[in-house]
C-alpha cells in the first residue's frame, strides 16, 4: 500500500513539475509547439510515452495514465506573458537535461527555482533601452537629430507610464491606448512649440516599443504548425494591441489639433 502511495505521489510530483516548466515557458513567450513538445518529451523520458498535452496561450492541460490505468490531469492557467529569450533558453536547456539524464524530481525543482530566481534587468536599464529604442527608430524613419533627442525623453515617460499602469494591473488594451496617446500628444505638442520638426517620425519611432512584432511572427508559426486555436487567439491579441495603439494616437492627435485650431 505504501509503495502504491509513493508511486502515485511521484507521478503527481512529476506531472506537477513538468507542467510548471511548460507553464514557465509559456509565460516567457515560447511558442505553443515548443511548450507541448517539451512537456511530452519529459514525460516520455520518465515512462509516460502516451501523455496528452494541450496548450493555448492562456492554459495548459496535461494528462497521464499511471500503472493502474488511472488518469492524472494537471491544469495550469496562464494569466499573462512577457517575452524573455534568456529564460526560454535556460528552460529549454533544463528540458534537454531532464530528457537525457532523468534526474530526481528534487534536482529538477532546484534547477527550475534557480532559473526563475534569476534577476531581470533593473528598472533603470529597461528605462534606458526603452528610451534608446525610441530615439533610434526616430532616426531610422527619417527624423532629425533633435527629433531623436526629444523622442528619447518621451520614451522615458512612456516607460514610466506603462510601469505604473502595469502595477495597477491595467488591461493591456487600455495600456496601449494611454501609452500611444501620451506619445502622440507629446510629439505633436513639441512640434507645435518649435522644439522638433517631424512629429510623425517621432510617433512611429517611439511606438515601436509597443508594436507586437514577435507576437505576430509567432502567430504564423503556430498556424503553420497546425495550432490553429492558439494562432487565432494570438492574432486577436495582436489586433487588439494594434487597435489600442491606433485609437490612443488618433484620439490624442485629433484633440490637440482641435485645440490648436480653436486657440
Amino acid at each position: 500500500m505504501n509503495n502504491e502511495d509513493d508511486g502515485k505521489m511521484n507521478n503527481d510530483q512529476l506531472l506537477e513539475i513538468t507542467t510548471e516548466i511548460g507553464w514557465r515557458l509559456l509565460q516567457s513567450g515560447a511558442e505553443i509547439y515548443r511548450v507541448e513538445e517539451s512537456i511530452r518529451r519529459m514525460l516520455e523520458a520518465y515512462g509516460f510515452p502516451e501523455a496528452e498535452v494541450f496548450s493555448i496561450p492562456s492554459c495548459i492541460i496535461v494528462t497521464i495514465n499511471d500503472e493502474t490505468g488511472h488518469a492524472l490531469t494537471r491544469l495550469k492557467r496562464v494569466r499573462g506573458s512577457s517575452l524573455d529569450f534568456d529564460r526560454i533558453d535556460r528552460l529549454n536547456n533544463l528540458c534537454r537535461h531532464v530528457c537525457s539524464e532523468t534526474p530526481k524530481l528534487e534536482q529538477i525543482r532546484q534547477s527550475l527555482d534557480a532559473i526563475m530566481g534569476k534577476k531581470d534587468y533593473s528598472f533603470w536599464t529597461r528605462m534606458f533601452f526603452t528610451a534608446s529604442i525610441s530615439a533610434s527608430f526616430t532616426l531610422f524613419y527619417g527624423g532629425a537629430f533633435h527629433d531623436s533627442f526629444v523622442s528619447f525623453f518621451i520614451g522615458i515617460l512612456l516607460f514610466l507610464l506603462m510601469t505604473m499602469l502595469d502595477r495597477f494591473h491595467t488591461n493591456s488594451f487600455f495600456q496601449n491606448i494611454f501609452g500611444s496617446a501620451l506619445v502622440a500628444g507629446l510629439s505633436l505638442l513639441t512640434t507645435q512649440l518649435g522644439w522638433t520638426i517631424h512629429y510623425d517620425k517621432m510617433i512611429i519611432g517611439t511606438l515601436m516599443n509597443l508594436v507586437p512584432g514577435i507576437a505576430i511572427t509567432n502567430v504564423m508559426r503556430d498556424i503553420l504548425g497546425g495550432d490553429l486555436i492558439a494562432g487565432i487567439i494570438k492574432l486577436v491579441e495582436s489586433l487588439m494591441v494594434a487597435a489600442g495603439i491606433a485609437l490612443g494616437a488618433g484620439m490624442a492627435l485629433s484633440t490637440l489639433r482641435y485645440l490648436f485650431l480653436t486657440v
